[in-house]
């Protein structure tokens, strides 16, 4: 008998990232967890086997298709290596994620046309726990991944896709778009700030909006003091994305996600002002309505039959050049992965999360973990004003705040 095997459809999100990837943006991000002890290479490729056995999808290839990519599922085994790339580079293990290790720190890269943000974190978090079991002999029946393996691979685009769209309210402008010199051989700069989670959320409490708004607020009075006057006609718009399994109930490990647009023209205001606008913005794009009116926007084209129908090397076409333009309608994007929960019984041997994404401009990610929050930015720009200004005005509001940088040369 002739086994065929396990193909899926790329999801509604992913299907820009494999036309879009460039040789400065690989669209590959990276989870990293460090540990309090350095880590067991024989002991991780057996958390690494174990963990596939949960999430069969990120065994899948990339495939190229007549009319569209898919993933397929193969029999190629994962190995784990010690880091010797640059972060967020391309890698030749043959699947669309890899899994490196670097003394305390384990290193889970992966190809956002695989899954998002939400989805390698569970991968993640079910790979810590199956190495730190295996290490420490820890019995425990605390489980991560409480999804069957179908609910885990499911596409949610198509699963909750009502065809219901209502015309959007909202108009775009172009944003304004930071131009500056770029290292050569587009190495990715890393500015990682770690910080007291209770004393940033105490800052954001001061103004009585969440953090995320706070935070979106003081990039955009950053970039905005960074900026010439005769460029301020233009908006700093920056680019949320929203996880919209807040939104439905669902447990997939693939991409489940959209994003928001926060503008503001700045002028000279000071933070106050700029805080209330995006207060606002966040709330009017957030409902329920909006968020399910982008998402069915989002899934409308699979809709129409007469595009399926489009050979891939046009839709290739047409996608790189969405990207470009959209790539017009944005300043930067912050990326919140929120709070990263792991039972107790394993908290003694984590230090600390960190995420960080492939860009070809400027980016902001954060995360959590129980009192450390870690602010990464990364960037192709030689200049740092905008990561210098953002992290200086958190300490002069009184946040203690520990820098670690990749720093490559010829940093201003």
């Amino acid at each position: 008998m002739i086994k065929v095997s396990k193909w899926y459809r790329l999801d509604n999100a992913a299907k820009i990232f494999p036309p879009s990837k460039n040789k400065y943006d690989s669209k590959i991000f990276r989870f990293t967890v460090s540990l309090v002890e350095n880590v067991d290479k024989d002991i991780l490729n057996v958390a690494l086997t174990k963990t596939l056995q949960e999430y069969p999808i990120f065994r899948s290839v990339l495939k190229r298709g007549l009319f569209w990519y898919y993933l397929e599922e193969s029999n190629i085994k994962p190995v784990v290596v010690e880091e010797h790339l640059r972060p967020c580079s391309e890698f030749d293990t043959g699947l669309l994620f890899q899994v490196t290790y670097y003394k305390k720190r384990i290193n889970l890269e992966v190809n956002h046309a695989l899954t998002d943000g939400t989805g390698t974190l569970m991968f993640l978090k079910t790979l810590v726990v199956n190495y730190l079991e295996e290490k420490y002999k820890i019995n425990s029946k605390e489980a991560i991944n409480k999804a069957s393996i179908k609910e885990s691979s499911n596409d949610s685009f198509r699963k909750y896709y009502t065809g219901k769209i209502k015309k959007s309210i909202t108009s775009s402008k172009i944003a304004y778009k930071i131009k500056d010199e770029k290292y050569v051989e587009n190495r990715l700069k890393i500015i990682e700030g770690i910080v007291d989670v209770n004393s940033l959320l105490k800052l954001a409490k001061k103004y009585n909006v969440t953090l995320t708004v706070y935070l979106v607020s003081l990039l955009i009075k950053c970039i905005g003091e960074s900026m010439e006057l005769k460029a301020r006609k233009k908006p700093i718009v920056v680019t949320v994305p929203v996880n919209l399994r807040n939104y439905y109930p669902s447990y997939t490990v693939r991409n489940f996600f959209n994003a928001v647009n926060i503008s503001f023209k700045y002028n000279g205001e000071d933070i106050a002002d700029i805080i209330k606008v995006v207060n606002e913005e966040f709330k009017r794009n957030l409902t329920k309505e909006n968020v399910e009116n982008k998402m069915n926007n989002m899934a409308k084209l699979e809709d129409i039959f007469i595009l399926r129908l489009i050979p891939i090397f046009i839709k290739d076409l047409v996608l790189r050049y969405a990207y470009k333009f959209t790539e017009n309608y944005a300043t930067m994007t912050l990326s919140n992965i929120g709070i990263i929960d792991i039972p107790e019984v394993y908290q003694k041997y984590i230090d600390y999360f960190d995420v960080f994404i492939s860009t070809s401009k400027i980016q902001l990610c954060m995360c959590s973990y129980l009192n450390k929050m870690l602010l990464t930015f990364t960037s192709q720009f030689v200049n740092s004003e905008i990561e210098k200004n953002f992290f200086r005005y958190l300490t002069a509001e009184g946040i203690n705040v520990t820098i670690n940088t990749n720093k490559i040369g010829g940093d201003k």
